[in-house]
């Protein structure tokens, strides 16, 4: 499963805590416990994705607080059905266009019959470059997402030099990344442009639901062992209101036990550590709604009692589940 180092973290919430945000409590809210940050641990995409959300809520700013004028939060998903529409990358791209003008950004595509490239700027207030990399990252997954294929890139550049985070940095594009350059940008293939949209329009409500895992996750990510284990554990979870075992899991994808054990090895994960991650997930998801118990939630995620899931839970994110819970009451 993805990670996030705690730079990152860092970086997206200085400017919500700036402006006032209790940021701490937004962290609590997502999963993150007060010790991931001071052990610079890392989190999960899902736990990042619930506190990049609660920013833009709780900064009514899609760009979590930096924008100079703040960015109607809705600005993702707006953008999102109206690319939807497009033929192919290039009318993608001149959609992105229009859509990021009018939150003061400016997308510029130059280059010939050969190679392609795509300058993005801004206005906003951002020191760390957390914005400016998150948007370029979002208008290349964005588009490989429309492709339904990662999208090559030849090259990226930025204007400043990444400090305190190379190795993070280098996972952004996954291709020879120039510093201290003259342009933000990233660079393809001319012919991509061509490359038609092949999703079909009523999956971009699936994307809206799931935002920004597509910004979170690289592309074909979702093929990833790790990432069809989780789903058949989401899946059976949903179906049977409990959780499988990795038998289970083993034969729905044509393997034996000791097999999928080695591969996952291989990914640097196991059944046992998907698991955990999928049960914090829920937990966290069912507690958001007062109508569950807490017996109820534990017996669900396969916990003998609700003393036990507790003291997991408070393991997770060092807050007992009914003080989560209050977290989100008004």
């Amino acid at each position: 499963m993805a990670t996030i180092g705690h730079y990152y973290i860092k970086s997206c919430i200085s400017a919500a805590t700036f402006k006032g945000v209790d940021t701490k409590a937004l962290m609590m809210m997502a999963g993150i416990a007060p010790s991931a940050m001071k052990n610079k641990q890392r989190i999960t995409d899902h736990c990042m994705g619930l506190l990049l959300n609660s920013l833009i809520q709780h900064t009514q700013d899609a760009f979590f607080g930096f924008s100079k004028t703040p960015v109607t939060p809705k600005f993702y998903q707006m953008l999102l059905k109206s690319v939807a529409l497009s033929k192919n990358i290039g009318q993608a791209i001149e959609t992105l266009q229009t859509a990021l003008s009018l939150a003061g950004c400016q997308l510029e595509i130059t280059g010939n019959d050969d190679n392609i490239s795509l300058t993005l700027t801004h206005q906003h207030d951002d020191p760390a470059h957390f914005l400016q990399e998150y948007l370029m990252v979002f208008v290349h997954r964005l588009l490989c997402w429309l492709a339904n294929k990662t999208i090559p890139l030849t090259g990226a550049s930025v204007v400043y030099e990444p400090e305190d985070y190379q190795t993070e940095f280098a996972l952004l594009f996954r291709c020879n990344t120039l510093t201290n350059q003259a342009q933000n940008a990233i660079f393809f293939d001319a012919q991509i442009l061509d490359w038609p949209v092949l999703q079909e329009s009523d999956n971009i409500y699936r994307i809206i639901d799931q935002f920004p895992l597509i910004v979170l996750r690289f592309p074909e990510s979702d093929n990833a062992l790790d990432q069809r284990v989780y789903r058949l554990i989401k899946r059976y979870f949903n179906t049977h209101n409990n959780l499988p075992d990795a038998n289970y899991i083993a034969d729905a994808l044509s393997m034996s036990s000791a097999t999928l054990r080695r591969q996952l090895g291989g990914l640097e994960t196991s059944f046992s550590q998907l698991k955990t991650e999928f049960r914090q997930e829920q937990a966290m998801r069912l507690l958001r709604h007062p109508q569950n118990t807490i017996e109820a939630i534990a017996t669900q995620l396969d916990y003998s009692e609700a003393r036990a899931f507790s003291r997991v839970f408070k393991q997770w994110t060092e807050l007992t589940p009914s003080q989560y819970r209050q977290l989100f009451l008004p």
